[in-house]
């Protein structure tokens, strides 16, 4: 299923390449951390997600999530 949401200016599109979620598990409670696009810079967010509510769930994180740093590239 193809996502794609738009809020103050960010892009969070699951075709494109650049835009990342990656999902993790912790104390029973779904969290996801996503890659969005804000023109040509990519920004970083993470907050609770529910796979009923896919595109919601991405909208909550974009609007209210915490921020997460670039992280080192893995060798």
């Amino acid at each position: 299923m193809k996502i794609k949401v738009e809020v103050n200016g960010l892009v969070y599109d699951s075709s494109n390449q650049k835009c990342k979620c990656i999902l993790s598990n912790s104390q029973n409670t779904l969290y996801a951390f996503i890659e969005v696009l804000d023109g040509d810079y990519t920004k970083r967010y993470w907050g609770k997600y529910d796979h009923d509510a896919q595109a919601d769930s991405i909208k909550e994180i974009m609007l209210w999530g915490g921020k997460w740093p670039d992280l080192p590239e893995t060798e």
